[in-house]
């Protein structure tokens, strides 16, 4: 799962649950370490702890898209299958969320994220900050489902890991597979979702008692 797929699984768990989640399920990669030695306030907390269940789950060996993406991607499958979740939420977002209200269109739900991270910008990790700076002017979660702009992310990934030009095929292999890609990722999503629900609510029924 990437940002938006992330941030979506916690707006609504904050909606159900009144709790606060998006911050740092939202910049969750950028705190590492023990959950007891991160120095953030204990409400932001829980976000965290939500990415990290939401990471272990679509990192599964079980994950719809790896049957597709493990031969040609190798140790690069999960950077790519995340990316094509958030394509393809992006370019479906109001027909998967139409019995929702507040997830009008993507383009609104990406103004309430940005708005609701902003309001913790004295928490922001330093090297967090720039790249939320570029995620913000560039629009980003609401472009994913543009492929010229998904091609633009992978090409600037791939200069930034070792071996990653492989990369770079990521979105030619998306335009040869489409429709196949197109509902394992969504399916994919779907099933992390209800997962990370499930789950979510038994570490915080547990961590209660």
């Amino acid at each position: 799962m990437n940002y938006l797929a992330h941030s979506v699984i916690s707006l609504e768990i904050d909606e159900k649950t009144n709790k606060n989640t998006l911050y740092g399920n939202f910049a969750g990669d950028f705190y590492k370490g023990r959950i007891e030695k991160i120095d953030l306030q204990e409400d932001l907390k829980s976000g965290i702890i939500l990415h990290r269940l939401i990471d272990k789950i679509s990192d599964r060996e079980e994950n719809f898209l790896n049957e597709l993406l493990r031969e040609k991607f190798g140790i690069f499958k999960g950077i790519v299958s995340d990316m094509y979740v958030d394509h393809f939420l992006c370019k479906n977002f109001e027909n998967i969320f139409s019995g929702n209200p507040d997830f009008e269109n993507v383009e609104k739900v990406e103004r309430k994220i940005i708005k609701n991270i902003e309001k913790y910008d004295e928490f922001f990790p330093s090297d967090f900050k720039s790249f939320f700076d570029w995620l913000k002017r560039e629009k980003v979660l609401a472009r994913y489902k543009n492929l010229d702009f998904l091609d633009r992310v992978f090409w600037g990934i791939s200069k930034r890991v070792r071996k990653g030009e492989i990369l770079r095929n990521a979105v030619c292999e998306l335009k040869n597979n489409y429709e196949e890609l197109e509902e394992k990722s969504l399916k994919e999503f779907l099933f992390v979702k209800k997962e990370t629900e499930r789950q979510f609510g038994l570490v915080e029924d547990n961590k209660n008692t």
